[in-house]
C-alpha cells in the first residue's frame, strides 16, 4: 500500500518541476548566445526540395530521393565540308531556340593541316533540361543538303553521372542552421535589458550569419542548375578519306622540306663565318710549309 503514494508523490514532483522550468524568465542575451551552442541542429529537409522548389518542376531522375549530375560526350563524323555547317547549325540553335532554354558553355572551330587542303575541327558544349536531350540530338544528327543516312555516324559516345545527394542534403542542413541562428540572434536584439556591448555583438553575429547564408544561397542556385541541365559535349570529326590518309606524308613531305632549308642556311652561315678566317689559315700554312722546307734542306 506504501508504493502506491510513493508513486503519486513522485510524479507530483516531476510535474512542478517542469512548471518550474517554463516559468522561468527569458535567459540574457549572453546566455542565449552560449545555449544556443548546445542546442540539436535542425532536421534537414527532404534531399530534392531544393532541386524541386528552383527548378520548377520534378525529374524522373530525382523522384527516388537522389539528385544527379549527367555529362554526355558523343563524337560525331562527317564529311569535312560538311563540319562547319553542322556546328554553325547546332550552336545557332541553342543561342536562338528559347524552348530549348540551352546554355552554351563552350564553342571552339579551327582548320588544321595544309593551307591548300585544310582539316576542319570542331567542338561544342552546351547546357540542356532533361526534357530537351533529346530533341537537340535528334536536330543534330539530321541531314544537311547534300548529305545521305550513311555520311553521318557517331563514333563514340558515353555518359557520366555524378551523385550529389550529400552536397545537396549538406547545403539544405547548413542553411536551416543558418536561418535558426540569425532569428534567434534577431529575437536576442528586440528584448529590452540587453547591454550595448552584447547588441553590438548580437548585430556583428547577424550581419556575419546573413553573408554565410547569401554565400551558400549562391551554391545552392549554382548546384540546383547543374541537377536541372544536363551537360552535353559534341565533338565534330572529319570522316577519313584517301586525301586524309595521305595527309600525314604530305606533313612529312613539307616537313622534309622545311629542315632541307634549314640546314642549307645553317650551311651558308658557317661559310660565311669562316672566310674572315681564310686568309690566317693560308698564312700559316705557308709558314709551316716554309719551315718544313729549311729544315729538310739544312739536314
Amino acid at each position: 500500500m506504501t508504493r502506491l503514494p510513493l508513486a503519486l508523490l513522485l510524479a507530483t514532483a516531476a510535474l512542478a518541476g517542469c512548471d518550474n522550468k517554463e516559468s522561468q524568465g527569458p535567459a540574457t542575451s549572453t546566455e542565449a548566445n552560449l545555449n544556443y551552442a548546445a542546442a540539436p541542429e535542425p532536421m534537414a529537409p527532404p534531399v530534392d526540395a531544393m532541386a524541386r522548389g528552383m527548378i520548377g518542376g520534378e525529374d524522373k531522375r530525382v523522384q527516388s530521393g537522389e539528385s544527379y549530375v549527367y555529362d554526355h560526350n558523343i563524337s560525331i563524323s562527317m564529311a569535312s565540308e560538311h563540319i562547319k555547317a553542322r556546328f554553325e547549325r547546332a550552336r545557332d540553335r541553342c543561342q536562338n531556340d528559347p524552348a530549348l532554354k540551352c546554355k552554351i558553355t563552350a564553342a571552339s572551330f579551327r582548320l588544321v593541316g595544309e593551307p591548300d587542303a585544310p582539316l576542319p575541327i570542331a567542338n561544342l558544349s552546351v547546357a540542356l533540361p532533361h526534357d530537351a536531350m533529346a530533341p537537340f540530338e535528334e536536330s543534330l544528327l539530321a541531314l544537311l543538303p547534300g548529305e545521305s543516312k550513311d555520311d553521318v555516324v557517331v563514333r563514340a559516345r558515353n555518359t557520366n553521372a555524378q551523385n550529389v545527394t550529400n552536397q545537396v542534403r549538406d547545403i539544405d542542413a547548413r542553411l536551416a542552421q543558418l536561418s535558426n541562428y540569425r532569428d534567434r540572434m534577431m529575437d536576442l536584439s528586440k528584448r529590452g535589458g540587453a547591454k550595448t556591448d552584447d547588441l553590438i555583438k548580437i548585430e556583428g553575429e547577424i550581419s556575419r550569419t546573413q553573408s554565410e547564408i547569401e554565400q551558400i544561397e549562391g551554391q545552392r542556385r549554382d548546384l540546383a542548375d547543374r541537377i536541372a541541365k544536363e551537360n552535353l559535349s559534341i565533338s565534330f570529326e572529319a570522316l577519313s578519306t584517301v586525301s586524309d590518309a595521305f595527309q600525314p606524308v604530305r606533313d612529312v613531305w613539307q616537313e622534309s622540306l622545311r629542315v632541307m632549308g634549314n640546314s642549307a642556311a645553317a650551311a651558308l652561315g658557317l661559310i660565311v663565318a669562316i672566310i674572315p678566317w681564310i686568309p690566317l689559315f693560308l698564312g700559316a700554312y705557308f709558314l709551316i710549309r716554309w719551315l718544313w722546307r729549311r729544315r729538310r734542306a739544312k739536314a
